[in-house]
Protein backbone atom coordinates (compact mmCIF):
# COMPACT_ATOMS: atom_id res chain seq x y z
CA UNK A 1 0.00 0.00 0.00
CA UNK A 2 1.69 3.08 -1.09
CA UNK A 3 -0.42 5.92 0.49
CA UNK A 4 0.03 7.15 4.00
CA UNK A 5 -2.03 5.75 6.57
CA UNK A 6 -2.33 8.33 9.92
CA UNK A 7 -3.45 7.81 13.51
CA UNK A 8 -4.49 11.58 13.31
CA UNK A 9 -3.63 13.29 10.36
CA UNK A 10 -0.40 14.69 11.09
CA UNK A 11 1.78 12.18 9.54
CA UNK A 12 0.14 12.96 6.06
CA UNK A 13 2.80 15.30 4.13
CA UNK A 14 0.69 17.69 3.17
CA UNK A 15 2.67 19.40 0.81
CA UNK A 16 2.74 16.76 -2.10
CA UNK A 17 -0.90 18.36 -2.88
CA UNK A 18 -1.26 21.37 -5.06
CA UNK A 19 -3.63 24.10 -4.47
CA UNK A 20 -4.43 24.42 -8.10
CA UNK A 21 -6.28 20.53 -7.68
CA UNK A 22 -7.18 20.23 -3.37
CA UNK A 23 -7.57 17.11 -2.40
CA UNK A 24 -11.32 16.28 -1.13
CA UNK A 25 -11.20 14.62 2.56
CA UNK A 26 -13.59 11.93 2.14
CA UNK A 27 -15.65 10.50 5.00
CA UNK A 28 -17.17 6.94 3.21
CA UNK A 29 -15.70 4.00 1.62
CA UNK A 30 -14.91 2.75 -1.68
CA UNK A 31 -18.14 4.27 -3.01
CA UNK A 32 -17.19 7.49 -2.91
CA UNK A 33 -13.66 7.37 -3.34
CA UNK A 34 -14.29 6.24 -6.68
CA UNK A 35 -16.19 8.78 -8.51
CA UNK A 36 -13.48 10.92 -7.17
CA UNK A 37 -11.03 9.26 -8.43
CA UNK A 38 -13.00 9.01 -12.42
CA UNK A 39 -12.72 12.46 -12.15
CA UNK A 40 -9.33 12.95 -11.39
CA UNK A 41 -9.62 14.54 -8.05
CA UNK A 42 -6.66 13.73 -5.07
CA UNK A 43 -8.20 11.88 -2.32
CA UNK A 44 -7.71 11.83 1.40
CA UNK A 45 -9.84 9.32 3.08
CA UNK A 46 -10.92 9.41 6.78
CA UNK A 47 -12.25 6.05 8.77
CA UNK A 48 -12.29 4.84 11.81
CA UNK A 49 -11.09 1.31 10.93
CA UNK A 50 -7.46 0.45 10.24
CA UNK A 51 -8.85 -2.18 8.07
CA UNK A 52 -11.14 -0.62 5.81
CA UNK A 53 -10.76 -2.48 2.54
CA UNK A 54 -10.65 1.21 1.02
CA UNK A 55 -7.63 1.65 2.41
CA UNK A 56 -5.80 -0.54 -0.19
CA UNK A 57 -7.12 1.51 -2.81
CA UNK A 58 -5.20 2.90 -5.21
CA UNK A 59 -7.25 6.06 -5.26
CA UNK A 60 -6.70 6.99 -2.11
CA UNK A 61 -3.61 9.38 -1.97
CA UNK A 62 -3.42 9.40 2.22
CA UNK A 63 -6.03 8.11 4.90
CA UNK A 64 -6.36 9.69 8.40
CA UNK A 65 -8.56 7.46 11.12
CA UNK A 66 -10.22 8.72 13.45
CA UNK A 67 -12.10 7.27 16.95
CA UNK A 68 -15.37 7.27 15.37
CA UNK A 69 -18.87 8.56 13.99
CA UNK A 70 -21.04 7.56 17.01
CA UNK A 71 -21.97 9.85 19.61
CA UNK A 72 -19.03 8.42 22.55
CA UNK A 73 -16.42 9.66 19.91
CA UNK A 74 -17.92 11.94 18.16
CA UNK A 75 -15.82 15.19 19.53
CA UNK A 76 -12.66 13.20 19.09
CA UNK A 77 -12.60 12.51 15.26
CA UNK A 78 -13.83 16.42 14.77
CA UNK A 79 -11.17 17.53 16.65
CA UNK A 80 -8.99 15.26 14.70
CA UNK A 81 -10.71 16.80 11.32
CA UNK A 82 -10.05 19.97 12.57
CA UNK A 83 -6.60 19.17 13.28
CA UNK A 84 -5.83 18.13 9.93
CA UNK A 85 -7.99 20.71 8.12
CA UNK A 86 -5.71 23.35 9.32
CA UNK A 87 -2.41 21.68 8.14
CA UNK A 88 -4.24 21.17 4.90
CA UNK A 89 -5.39 25.00 4.71
CA UNK A 90 -1.86 26.38 5.76
CA UNK A 91 -0.05 24.35 3.17
CA UNK A 92 -2.35 25.05 0.40
CA UNK A 93 -3.70 28.35 1.16
CA UNK A 94 -7.15 27.18 0.74
CA UNK A 95 -10.03 25.38 2.62
CA UNK A 96 -10.83 21.69 0.21
CA UNK A 97 -13.75 20.29 0.06
CA UNK A 98 -15.38 17.74 2.70
CA UNK A 99 -17.86 14.74 1.65
CA UNK A 100 -19.54 12.50 3.60
CA UNK A 101 -21.41 9.05 3.09
CA UNK A 102 -23.65 8.27 6.14
CA UNK A 103 -26.02 9.23 8.58
CA UNK A 104 -23.43 9.47 11.44
CA UNK A 105 -20.90 11.47 9.63
CA UNK A 106 -23.22 14.16 8.56
CA UNK A 107 -24.73 14.16 12.42
CA UNK A 108 -20.97 15.08 12.77
CA UNK A 109 -20.83 17.49 10.33
CA UNK A 110 -23.73 19.06 11.33
CA UNK A 111 -23.00 19.50 14.98
CA UNK A 112 -19.48 21.15 14.20
CA UNK A 113 -20.27 22.67 11.20
CA UNK A 114 -19.06 26.08 12.28
CA UNK A 115 -15.37 25.23 13.19
CA UNK A 116 -15.33 22.76 10.25
CA UNK A 117 -16.29 25.68 7.74
CA UNK A 118 -13.30 27.22 8.36
CA UNK A 119 -10.99 24.56 6.89
CA UNK A 120 -13.49 22.91 4.55
CA UNK A 121 -15.61 23.43 1.67
CA UNK A 122 -19.23 22.14 2.13
CA UNK A 123 -22.78 22.72 1.54
CA UNK A 124 -25.15 21.96 4.62
CA UNK A 125 -28.91 22.82 4.32
CA UNK A 126 -30.78 25.18 6.77
CA UNK A 127 -30.75 24.66 10.13
CA UNK A 128 -34.29 23.84 10.70
CA UNK A 129 -34.55 21.20 7.30
CA UNK A 130 -31.08 19.78 8.17
CA UNK A 131 -31.88 18.38 11.77
CA UNK A 132 -35.35 17.29 10.50
CA UNK A 133 -34.15 15.20 7.74
CA UNK A 134 -32.29 13.10 10.26
CA UNK A 135 -35.13 12.58 12.32
CA UNK A 136 -38.35 10.70 10.68
CA UNK A 137 -40.87 11.89 12.83
CA UNK A 138 -39.13 15.76 12.03
CA UNK A 139 -39.58 14.76 8.59
CA UNK A 140 -42.81 13.63 8.12
CA UNK A 141 -43.57 16.51 10.03
CA UNK A 142 -41.97 18.79 7.73
CA UNK A 143 -43.24 17.52 4.50
CA UNK A 144 -46.52 17.72 5.83
CA UNK A 145 -46.20 21.75 6.79
CA UNK A 146 -44.44 22.48 3.10
CA UNK A 147 -46.82 20.07 0.70
CA UNK A 148 -44.67 17.14 0.08
CA UNK A 149 -46.77 13.63 -0.29
CA UNK A 150 -45.48 11.26 2.79
CA UNK A 151 -47.46 8.58 4.01
CA UNK A 152 -49.64 9.40 7.19
CA UNK A 153 -47.34 9.34 10.13
CA UNK A 154 -48.65 8.53 13.69
CA UNK A 155 -47.73 12.17 16.22
CA UNK A 156 -46.15 11.46 19.51
CA UNK A 157 -48.63 9.58 22.16
CA UNK A 158 -50.87 9.21 19.22
CA UNK A 159 -53.25 5.92 18.60
CA UNK A 160 -52.30 3.54 15.93
CA UNK A 161 -56.18 3.00 15.12
CA UNK A 162 -56.18 6.61 13.24
CA UNK A 163 -54.02 4.97 10.79
CA UNK A 164 -54.68 2.39 7.97
CA UNK A 165 -53.72 -1.26 8.39
CA UNK A 166 -50.92 -2.47 7.74
CA UNK A 167 -48.95 -0.08 9.80
CA UNK A 168 -45.30 0.23 9.04
CA UNK A 169 -42.62 0.48 12.39
CA UNK A 170 -39.55 2.57 11.76
CA UNK A 171 -37.06 3.31 14.14
CA UNK A 172 -37.30 7.21 14.36
CA UNK A 173 -33.50 8.24 14.07
CA UNK A 174 -31.18 7.45 11.56
CA UNK A 175 -28.21 7.47 13.12
CA UNK A 176 -29.22 4.98 16.18
CA UNK A 177 -30.95 1.84 15.62
CA UNK A 178 -28.89 -1.17 16.08
CA UNK A 179 -31.07 -2.19 19.08
CA UNK A 180 -34.09 -1.76 17.38
CA UNK A 181 -32.91 -3.48 14.49
CA UNK A 182 -32.50 -6.38 16.68
CA UNK A 183 -35.17 -6.60 18.69
CA UNK A 184 -37.77 -5.26 16.83
CA UNK A 185 -36.70 -5.84 13.05
CA UNK A 186 -35.29 -9.37 13.07
CA UNK A 187 -31.86 -8.36 13.34
CA UNK A 188 -31.76 -7.09 9.48
CA UNK A 189 -33.80 -4.42 7.43
CA UNK A 190 -35.11 -1.17 8.02
CA UNK A 191 -38.31 -1.48 8.87
CA UNK A 192 -41.35 -4.22 9.86
CA UNK A 193 -44.56 -4.57 8.74
CA UNK A 194 -47.28 -4.97 11.70
CA UNK A 195 -50.97 -6.47 10.06
CA UNK A 196 -52.56 -5.26 12.18
CA UNK A 197 -52.72 -2.90 15.48
CA UNK A 198 -53.82 -5.38 17.80
CA UNK A 199 -50.08 -7.49 16.51
CA UNK A 200 -48.14 -4.12 16.81
CA UNK A 201 -48.99 -3.46 20.46
CA UNK A 202 -48.62 -7.08 21.17
CA UNK A 203 -45.09 -7.12 20.33
CA UNK A 204 -43.12 -7.54 23.33
CA UNK A 205 -40.50 -4.90 22.62
CA UNK A 206 -42.67 -2.12 21.12
CA UNK A 207 -43.69 -0.40 24.59
CA UNK A 208 -40.21 0.04 25.01
CA UNK A 209 -38.98 1.14 22.38
CA UNK A 210 -42.10 3.19 21.67
CA UNK A 211 -40.38 6.69 22.26
CA UNK A 212 -37.20 5.93 19.93
CA UNK A 213 -40.20 4.06 16.72
CA UNK A 214 -42.09 6.02 14.04
CA UNK A 215 -45.41 4.49 12.87
CA UNK A 216 -46.94 5.15 9.60
CA UNK A 217 -49.36 3.60 6.61
CA UNK A 218 -47.68 1.32 4.60
CA UNK A 219 -47.85 1.86 0.97
CA UNK A 220 -48.18 -1.31 -1.37
CA UNK A 221 -45.52 -1.77 -3.66
CA UNK A 222 -42.78 -4.42 -4.77
CA UNK A 223 -38.95 -3.84 -4.51
CA UNK A 224 -38.80 -2.23 -8.03
CA UNK A 225 -41.35 0.76 -6.77
CA UNK A 226 -38.82 1.90 -4.61
CA UNK A 227 -37.22 4.42 -7.06
CA UNK A 228 -34.98 7.42 -5.63
CA UNK A 229 -34.06 11.07 -7.22
CA UNK A 230 -30.69 12.33 -6.60
CA UNK A 231 -29.15 15.59 -7.07
CA UNK A 232 -26.80 18.47 -6.05
CA UNK A 233 -28.38 21.98 -5.56
CA UNK A 234 -26.39 25.50 -5.27
CA UNK A 235 -26.44 27.79 -2.32
CA UNK A 236 -29.92 28.99 -3.25
CA UNK A 237 -31.16 25.46 -3.89
CA UNK A 238 -30.88 25.46 -8.08
CA UNK A 239 -30.26 21.90 -9.09
CA UNK A 240 -27.16 21.94 -10.79
CA UNK A 241 -26.94 18.28 -11.35
CA UNK A 242 -29.45 14.82 -10.96
CA UNK A 243 -30.02 11.67 -11.88
CA UNK A 244 -32.99 8.58 -10.84
CA UNK A 245 -32.60 5.28 -9.80
CA UNK A 246 -34.97 2.15 -8.82
CA UNK A 247 -34.04 -1.12 -6.82
CA UNK A 248 -33.85 -4.29 -8.81
CA UNK A 249 -33.25 -6.45 -5.46
CA UNK A 250 -32.63 -6.20 -1.72
CA UNK A 251 -31.40 -8.18 1.16
CA UNK A 252 -33.74 -9.28 3.30
CA UNK A 253 -36.68 -9.10 0.17
CA UNK A 254 -38.72 -6.85 2.55
CA UNK A 255 -37.13 -3.08 3.75
CA UNK A 256 -33.31 -4.27 3.19
CA UNK A 257 -29.94 -2.82 2.01
CA UNK A 258 -29.47 -2.55 -1.62
CA UNK A 259 -28.15 -5.70 -3.64
CA UNK A 260 -28.58 -4.38 -6.76
CA UNK A 261 -29.68 -0.85 -8.36
CA UNK A 262 -30.68 0.69 -11.34
CA UNK A 263 -30.18 4.45 -13.13
CA UNK A 264 -33.64 4.73 -14.97
CA UNK A 265 -34.52 7.61 -17.44
CA UNK A 266 -38.08 7.80 -15.54
CA UNK A 267 -39.52 11.22 -16.30
CA UNK A 268 -42.55 10.59 -13.37
CA UNK A 269 -39.87 10.37 -10.51
CA UNK A 270 -37.57 13.21 -12.26
CA UNK A 271 -40.20 15.42 -11.96
CA UNK A 272 -41.22 14.37 -8.45
CA UNK A 273 -38.58 14.46 -7.44
CA UNK A 274 -37.71 18.33 -8.93
CA UNK A 275 -40.71 19.35 -7.10
CA UNK A 276 -39.78 17.72 -3.44
CA UNK A 277 -36.20 19.35 -3.26
CA UNK A 278 -37.84 22.79 -4.39
CA UNK A 279 -40.49 22.27 -1.57
CA UNK A 280 -38.14 21.40 1.03
CA UNK A 281 -35.29 23.64 -0.41
CA UNK A 282 -32.70 21.06 -0.68
CA UNK A 283 -28.81 22.04 -0.96
CA UNK A 284 -25.70 20.23 -1.36
CA UNK A 285 -25.98 16.25 -2.36
CA UNK A 286 -28.57 14.50 -1.23
CA UNK A 287 -31.29 11.37 -2.37
CA UNK A 288 -34.73 11.51 -1.97
CA UNK A 289 -36.66 7.57 -1.86
CA UNK A 290 -40.10 7.21 -3.04
CA UNK A 291 -42.41 4.62 -3.64
CA UNK A 292 -45.00 4.23 -5.97
CA UNK A 293 -48.26 2.95 -4.62
CA UNK A 294 -48.69 -0.23 -6.28
CA UNK A 295 -53.00 0.73 -6.11
CA UNK A 296 -52.83 4.70 -7.51
CA UNK A 297 -48.70 5.29 -9.46
CA UNK A 298 -48.64 8.21 -7.03
CA UNK A 299 -44.84 8.87 -5.77
CA UNK A 300 -45.08 8.90 -2.04
CA UNK A 301 -41.88 10.56 -0.30
CA UNK A 302 -40.19 8.40 2.46
CA UNK A 303 -37.20 10.26 3.25
CA UNK A 304 -34.36 12.32 2.31
CA UNK A 305 -30.37 11.58 3.08
CA UNK A 306 -28.46 15.00 2.33
CA UNK A 307 -25.29 13.31 1.78
CA UNK A 308 -23.26 11.03 -0.67
CA UNK A 309 -24.40 7.54 -1.32
CA UNK A 310 -23.33 3.93 -2.94
CA UNK A 311 -25.59 5.74 -5.72
CA UNK A 312 -22.72 7.93 -6.42
CA UNK A 313 -20.64 5.33 -7.87
CA UNK A 314 -23.12 4.41 -10.08
CA UNK A 315 -24.11 7.44 -11.25
CA UNK A 316 -20.88 8.70 -12.16
CA UNK A 317 -20.50 5.79 -14.17
CA UNK A 318 -23.82 6.91 -16.51
CA UNK A 319 -22.57 10.28 -16.72
CA UNK A 320 -23.48 12.43 -13.56
CA UNK A 321 -20.78 12.65 -11.27
CA UNK A 322 -22.28 14.29 -8.58
CA UNK A 323 -19.15 14.66 -5.84
CA UNK A 324 -17.69 15.93 -9.36
CA UNK A 325 -20.34 18.65 -9.73
CA UNK A 326 -20.00 19.29 -6.23
CA UNK A 327 -15.97 19.75 -5.93
CA UNK A 328 -16.27 22.08 -9.20
CA UNK A 329 -18.89 24.55 -7.77
CA UNK A 330 -17.02 24.10 -4.38
CA UNK A 331 -13.22 24.53 -5.46
CA UNK A 332 -13.81 26.81 -8.73
CA UNK A 333 -17.26 28.09 -8.72
CA UNK A 334 -18.17 26.28 -11.88
CA UNK A 335 -21.24 25.22 -12.59
CA UNK A 336 -22.00 22.52 -15.36
CA UNK A 337 -23.21 24.50 -18.64
CA UNK A 338 -26.38 21.89 -18.59
CA UNK A 339 -27.97 19.46 -16.14
CA UNK A 340 -25.84 15.95 -18.19
CA UNK A 341 -28.14 13.43 -18.31
CA UNK A 342 -27.52 10.22 -16.88
CA UNK A 343 -27.49 6.99 -19.61
CA UNK A 344 -30.23 4.50 -18.14
CA UNK A 345 -29.83 0.49 -16.96
CA UNK A 346 -26.16 1.05 -15.49
CA UNK A 347 -26.32 -1.12 -12.54
CA UNK A 348 -24.68 -0.99 -8.92
CA UNK A 349 -24.31 -4.40 -7.05
CA UNK A 350 -22.92 -5.91 -3.93
CA UNK A 351 -22.53 -9.32 -4.39
CA UNK A 352 -22.61 -10.69 -0.83
CA UNK A 353 -26.07 -9.03 -0.65
CA UNK A 354 -26.77 -11.10 -4.07
CA UNK A 355 -26.01 -13.93 -2.93
CA UNK A 356 -27.78 -13.43 1.11
CA UNK A 357 -30.95 -11.97 -1.57
CA UNK A 358 -30.88 -15.61 -3.67
CA UNK A 359 -30.28 -17.58 -0.52
CA UNK A 360 -33.76 -15.89 1.04
CA UNK A 361 -35.59 -16.19 -1.92
CA UNK A 362 -34.27 -19.15 -4.17
CA UNK A 363 -37.50 -21.52 -3.30
CA UNK A 364 -39.52 -18.78 -5.65
CA UNK A 365 -36.54 -17.52 -7.85
CA UNK A 366 -34.38 -19.65 -10.80
CA UNK A 367 -31.01 -19.31 -10.72
CA UNK A 368 -31.01 -17.82 -14.65
CA UNK A 369 -33.09 -15.28 -13.47
CA UNK A 370 -30.67 -14.30 -10.23
CA UNK A 371 -27.70 -14.43 -12.87
CA UNK A 372 -29.76 -11.93 -15.53
CA UNK A 373 -29.63 -9.96 -12.90
CA UNK A 374 -26.04 -10.06 -12.11
CA UNK A 375 -24.91 -9.93 -15.47
CA UNK A 376 -23.65 -7.24 -17.84
CA UNK A 377 -21.46 -5.06 -18.82
CA UNK A 378 -23.13 -1.88 -17.92
CA UNK A 379 -22.45 -2.73 -14.52
CA UNK A 380 -20.17 -1.76 -11.37
CA UNK A 381 -19.53 -3.18 -7.70
CA UNK A 382 -19.67 -2.72 -4.38
CA UNK A 383 -15.88 -3.34 -3.91
CA UNK A 384 -14.93 -4.83 -6.99
CA UNK A 385 -13.42 -3.35 -9.95
CA UNK A 386 -10.75 -4.47 -12.58
CA UNK A 387 -8.71 -1.12 -12.31
CA UNK A 388 -8.50 -1.33 -8.48
CA UNK A 389 -8.54 -4.85 -7.06
CA UNK A 390 -6.93 -4.68 -3.79
CA UNK A 391 -9.84 -3.90 -1.70
CA UNK A 392 -11.45 -6.34 -2.97
CA UNK A 393 -9.11 -8.68 -2.76
CA UNK A 394 -8.86 -7.19 1.32
CA UNK A 395 -12.61 -7.38 1.95
CA UNK A 396 -12.10 -11.18 0.65
CA UNK A 397 -9.55 -11.91 3.00
CA UNK A 398 -11.21 -10.63 5.56
CA UNK A 399 -14.51 -12.10 5.00
CA UNK A 400 -13.14 -15.83 4.71
CA UNK A 401 -10.95 -15.20 8.10
CA UNK A 402 -13.98 -14.25 9.84
CA UNK A 403 -16.00 -17.21 8.58
CA UNK A 404 -13.25 -19.64 9.85
CA UNK A 405 -12.92 -18.14 13.03
CA UNK A 406 -16.88 -18.53 13.62
CA UNK A 407 -16.75 -22.25 12.50
CA UNK A 408 -13.47 -22.92 14.44
CA UNK A 409 -15.32 -21.40 17.44
CA UNK A 410 -18.82 -23.44 16.49
CA UNK A 411 -16.88 -26.66 16.38
CA UNK A 412 -14.70 -26.10 19.93
CA UNK A 413 -18.54 -25.47 21.50
CA UNK A 414 -19.74 -28.52 19.86
CA UNK A 415 -17.04 -30.30 21.13
CA UNK A 416 -17.14 -29.05 24.82
CA UNK A 417 -20.53 -30.31 25.39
Amino acid sequence: MSNVVSMDGQDIDVARFSPERPPALVLGDITLVRPHAMAGIPVIVVTKDPTDAVLCSRHVSAACLVPGFDEASRAASAATLLRLGARLHAALGRRIPLAYGTDPQLDLVYRHRRALAQHFLFLLNEEDVCWSLLDKEGFYGLCEARGVLAPRTLRPGGDPASLREPLLVKPRRKSAWAEIQRDLLGGAGKARLFNTRAELLAHPHFERLEQDLIVQEHIPGGVVDLVSFHGFADDEGELLAWFCGRKLRTYPAFAGESAVVEITGDEAVAAAGRDVAAKLGLKGPFKIDLVRDARSGALYTLEVNARYTLWNHVGAAAGVNLPRVAYDYLVEGRRPPAPPRAAPSYRWLDLYRVYRAFREQRSSASLAGWLGTVAGARTVYDAFAWDDPKPFARWASSFITRKVARHALRDHRGHSR
